[in-house]
């Protein structure tokens, strides 16, 4: 990578955390007191208390999903709703110390570093310039639910160990990639999508692509783990109905009479959807077929559970749409409009996800 990537990749990185966590610093300062008018609106107070600042940021880190990898990295799984998480992610935070809530804050942020790196690499080897490379990762870094990369939850790392495989396959080091792509499908069960996409990756080596069946290994992993806890290989997917996830294309049609609802900013999160479907159509068209199909299978495997739910949380690692971004940001226009409307988007929720709004959690 260029001394001016690299760079780049810095400043993305420590702008938009710095947007960040200074809103939820700043949100530390509110004081809920009790709930009014029907116990549907906050009372709050300004309470300038910077003792308040970390309490905070562990409270806002530790919502939603980050519960469930703190209970697997202290005790594992054992037949309960745990059992739909990846193991990858809290063996990591736990090796890194047993303050899950800093060790995973440390893995998610540093992940999200490392994966702006990845992502400039990636970007100028598979034919985008070092300018399109530039605007790729700012689109990342500011992207509206790209809070979810520093939070002690999965998004971060997963996104650092796909880059990763997909350039050492585009530089044809397969057994890298393999390894890589292994330790993403043991993250989550998107990560069997970069079987497809590696296999027709161009290389420049002709070397043997068998080294990539070491990608679903992760996965077989992780599945032999739960028959020995739960006697269930397939545990993560059958406990997906605790979750109000039943793999069923119906749902779709009927959340689509609501702005949002409880867990779900149906908006946004539909809106991310399609988006992710008209990239995929669009690289698929002009035969980028590799990420033309992890595109359309980062966007179909989440739907096929009938919800939008977490859709623009998805969103966020679908690492393609960031190049096809970037390929529109070109007029100076496009990407004025692009980077004002993700920089909004991504303050707007990180201020709702500080004042205790559960929409902005998925």
């Amino acid at each position: 990578m260029s001394r001016r990537l690299a760079v780049d990749a810095l400043l993305a990185f420590f702008l938009s955390r710095l947007l960040f966590f200074g809103l939820v610093a700043a949100g530390a300062q509110i004081e809920f007191m009790s709930k009014t008018y029907g116990k549907s609106v906050w009372e709050t107070r300004i309470v300038f208390q910077w003792g308040r600042v970390r309490p905070e940021i562990e409270r806002v880190s530790m919502v939603g999903d980050a519960w469930h990898y703190r209970e697997i990295a202290e005790h594992g799984y054992d037949r309960s709703s745990r059992d739909a998480f990846f193991p990858l992610f809290p063996l990591l935070a736990r090796a890194l110390g047993s303050d899950f809530p800093l060790s995973g804050l440390i893995l998610s942020n540093t992940a999200l570093l490392i994966a702006l790196f990845l992502l400039g690499a990636v970007t100028t080897r598979s034919g985008g310039s070092a300018d399109d490379a530039s605007r790729a990762i700012f689109y990342l870094a500011f992207f509206p639910t790209s809070y979810f990369l520093s939070l002690p939850v999965t998004e971060g790392l997963f996104l650092a160990l796909t880059l990763g495989a997909t350039l050492l396959a585009l530089q044809g080091r397969w057994l890298g990639a393999g390894v890589v792509g292994g330790l993403a499908a043991a993250t989550r069960f998107a990560g069997i999508l970069l079987v497809p996409m590696l296999l027709l990756l161009p290389s420049s080596r002709r070397t043997p692509k068998l080294w990539l069946a070491l990608v679903p290994c992760g996965l077989l992993g992780f599945m032999a783990h739960l028959y020995r806890v739960t006697g269930d290989p397939l545990a993560f997917v059958h406990v997906q109905t605790q979750f109000g996830r039943t793999f069923s294309w119906r749902g779709l049609a009927a959340q689509l009479h609501t702005f949002a609802e409880p867990w779900n900013l149906v908006a946004l999160n539909a809106a991310a959807a399609l988006l992710l479907v008209v990239v995929a159509l669009h690289l698929l068209a002009r035969r980028e077929w590799a990420f033309g199909l992890y595109t359309l299978g980062s966007a179909l495997l989440p739907l096929s559970s009938g919800s939008f739910q977490s859709m623009a949380r998805y969103a966020a690692v679908a690492f393609p749409l960031f190049l096809w971004l970037a390929a529109r940001g070109r007029k100076p226009a496009w990407d004025r409009v692009i980077l004002a409307v993700s920089i909004i988007l991504f303050g707007w929720l990180t201020a709702l996800l500080t004042l205790r709004v559960d929409l902005a959690l998925a």
